[in-house]
Parts: C-alpha cells; structure tokens; sequence
C-alpha cells in the first residue's frame, strides 16, 4: 500500500532545497512516485511525497537524503511524519 510522507523544516528555504535537489539529481527514486515542494504556511520548507512503500522512503532519506544534506552543508530536516494513502492522484 502506498504511503505519504511529509517533511515539514522550519529551517528549510528554497536555497537549501535548490541545492540538496541538484545534489540528488532529477531521476525518480526508487519507489517514488509522487514529489511536491512549496514554502511551509508557517515558514520553513515543506516537502510532500508519495511512495510505493515505507521501506523505499526511509531507504531514500537514510540512503541518498541525509548524505546529500551533508554534502551541501546544510542541517539536516527533522523526522519525516508517514500515513498511509487511501487515494492520489498523480
């Protein structure tokens, strides 16, 4: 079953995202199937994905996420929050 999984960094900007996402380059990962990015209503960074499982998010954020936060420098985003997904669209 498809999960969601948010990342809500109120130390977050639109550089650091810029930057950790060049860093990652734009193939889909494994197990992605759904990415929205946007400023936070409270400020910050918010980030919004759908994914095929959440053993396949927690291997990107572990994997390829948390490393790419480091090669730029950047602090690291706080724990990702998961549900479950009855219904998207995409």
């Amino acid at each position: 079953m498809a999960i969601a999984m948010m990342v809500d960094n109120p130390e977050g900007s639109q550089e650091d995202y810029d930057r950790v996402r060049e860093r990652l380059g734009l193939e889909k990962p494994a197990g992605g199937i759904f990415h929205v990015a946007g400023p936070s209503p409270d400020g910050g960074w918010r980030v919004i994905e759908v994914w095929e499982s959440e053993e396949d998010a927690k291997r990107f954020v572990k994997e390829r996420l948390l490393p790419a936060f480091e090669a730029v420098g950047g602090a690291p985003p706080p724990p990702p929050q998961f549900w479950l997904v009855h219904n998207y669209m995409a």
